[in-house]
């Protein structure tokens, strides 16, 4: 689902969306972006409790506007979306010189690590049409649900596409932001504190430019978080060789008692002697 881009006007438009849909002012896109903000706040709010970021709070699209969503929630769970829209001062896309030619996983490598660069970054990742997390980099504990992490940036960012076409989506959660920035038909997904707008936004024209003439979807190794999290195993063990230890034999415990008397190890028999005939 793509809403189309909003006729915000010189200042602006603002809107509410309550737990039972009905809207509340106009969102200049004849009731789409309205519509998709349920949406795009259920699919949210699961990513939240999947990076221990508590509960959805705003939702942010930059590009040629600012879009920008408070959410409150109700105990069953409904949300109400209040909604300010603005028109940006057009922005003029950097040109990178992308210099040497680099296979596509490596590129792919790169630009994870350089996204990790900007303060602020806890973990970042590239995440295919497919839904296949190609390559990630962080603090491994969070990695383990980038999958289905992915998958819900992905479908946030087809709902919202013409918002932050030229920009990014970040989701505020109440102990950090899940930014999604569009790569063609993939994504990059990232967990932040706090990060520098411009930082942010300068890092993601670079890695578009870098992966422009890149089949994301050719790569064909997928991120295994599990991989790196074993410990090294003993090496009789990891040869298949196990130690069989038997318990020891426990020596019986002495006789006690007056019918026991000298009872132990017994002396040999002495031979008896034999009389004649």
């Amino acid at each position: 689902m793509s809403v189309e881009q909003p006729d915000a006007g010189g200042v602006g438009v603002d809107f509410v969306v309550r737990p039972d849909g009905t809207v509340v002012g106009d969102d200049g896109a004849s009731g789409a972006l309205a519509a998709a903000l349920p949406y795009t706040g259920r699919l949210a709010r699961r990513m939240g409790e999947l990076v221990d970021g508590g509960d959805l709070r705003v939702l942010e699209a930059y590009g040629g506007h600012r879009l920008s969503v408070g959410v409150t929630w109700t105990p069953a769970g409904e949300g109400t979306y209040r909604a300010s829209l603005r028109r940006l001062e057009p922005r003029v896309v950097p040109t990178f010189m992308v210099v040497g030619a680099v296979d596509t996983p490596s590129a792919v490598a790169h630009c994870v690590d350089r996204t990790m660069s900007v303060d602020g970054v806890r973990w970042s990742s590239v995440v295919t049409a497919g839904s296949r997390v190609i390559a990630a980099a962080g603090d491994r504990c969070d990695l383990h649900h980038l999958a289905e992490v992915g998958n819900r940036m992905l479908a946030i960012l087809r709902s919202l596409e013409d918002q932050h076409a030229t920009g990014f989506m970040r989701l505020h959660f109440e102990q950090g932001a899940v930014v999604g920035a569009s790569l063609g038909r993939h994504a990059l997904v990232t967990y932040a504190g706090v990060t520098s707008d411009d930082e942010l936004l300068a890092v993601i024209d670079e890695v578009r430019a870098i992966l422009a003439d890149h089949d994301l979807s050719a790569v064909p190794t997928e991120f295994d978080p599990e991989a790196a999290d074993h410990d090294p195993v003993d090496e009789g063990v990891q040869h298949g060789v196990e130690e069989v230890v038997e318990p020891a034999r426990h020596a019986s415990p002495p006789l006690v008692g007056a019918r026991f008397a000298g009872a132990g190890q017994r002396e040999p028999r002495r031979p008896r002697r034999r009389f004649g005939r």
